[in-house]
């Protein structure tokens, strides 16, 4: 679908010509306004399949990173490469196929139902009605949403909303089998959900990663990104603190030094994920 952009290319992955296994390249990226930085100087790398969180305390950058990431802000200084080429070299179009963006607020006053909103998503691609309205339905159920198909997309809950946009980003990035070299990038995706949508929609995103999706969340628990993520960005006065594998960077210190507040790790005995909890509790 895209290979005539990776021209010199050194492998094949999900259909796709690649030169390396990097989806994003983050290069200096900086963002400020009214001379208030909010990115600051951050450079990293995300490979092909990366379950990342970023977290951080309120006001560190993490929405402005993300919106940078996905061109819904143009950078103050540096650069976004999404598979080695400049995020503003690629046509609106184009990305769609392969990224879907949930942003924080999605605001919708028209009195569409929950299929026309998730229909949406189908927008970029050239598929026959049927294939669409089944791709539709498919997330729709996913999302637990089946008694919500006609309902006036204003007169739904906080939550049910959410899960509304969720399923039209979900639908734009479908796939009946691979997701290599697809691209999610959520902020606040939990916002509203009650606890068993939040879990359903970690174990859904779990399930689209190991069949290769690409998943860039937006986190304020920071046990979700532990439990959910292979690896964390940590943000904080709009500078990188860390970076990395889970194992690798966690520590009562680092915790500390983002949050400004102690805290205690520990490891669950059955399911070895890592845990955080108050210190002095």
């Amino acid at each position: 679908m895209l290979h005539f952009l990776y021209g010199l290319s050194l492998a094949k992955k999900g259909g796709l010509v690649i030169q390396n296994n990097k989806i994003i390249e983050l290069k200096s990226l900086s963002f400020s306004i009214n001379e208030k930085i909010l990115v600051d100087e951050i450079s990293l790398d995300i490979n092909i399949g990366d379950m990342v969180s970023v977290v951080g305390p309120n006001g560190s950058g993490k929405s402005t990173l993300v919106k940078l990431i996905s061109s819904e802000l143009e950078p103050s200084s540096g650069e976004v490469l999404i598979y080695n080429k400049s995020i503003k070299l690629w046509g609106a179009k184009d990305l769609s196929k392969f990224r879907g963006v949930l942003s924080q607020s999605s605001y919708l006053s028209f009195p569409f139902s929950t299929f026309d909103i998730v229909k949406m998503g189908r927008y970029p691609f050239s598929s026959s009605k049927k294939i669409n309205d089944d791709i539709c339905s498919s997330v729709i159920k996913l999302l637990d949403l089946d008694d919500k198909v006609s309902q006036i997309y204003t007169t739904l809950s906080g939550g049910e909303k959410q899960r509304v946009q969720l399923a039209r980003i979900l639908a734009q990035i479908w796939s009946e089998d691979s997701y290599d070299n697809k691209l999610l990038i959520l902020d606040e995706p939990t916002s509203f959900l009650d606890i068993k949508h939040q879990f359903s929609l970690f174990k859904l995103l779990k399930t689209l990663n190991e069949k290769g999706l690409t998943v860039i969340m937006v986190l304020h628990d920071i046990n979700h990104a532990l439990s959910f993520s292979q690896k964390i960005i940590m943000l904080n006065d709009s500078k990188l603190i860390e970076y990395g594998h889970i194992e690798e960077i966690i520590n009562s210190e680092v915790l500390e030094k983002l949050f400004n507040l102690k805290l205690s790790v520990n490891k669950n005995k059955k399911t070895k994920k890592l845990n955080i909890s108050f210190a002095d509790i």
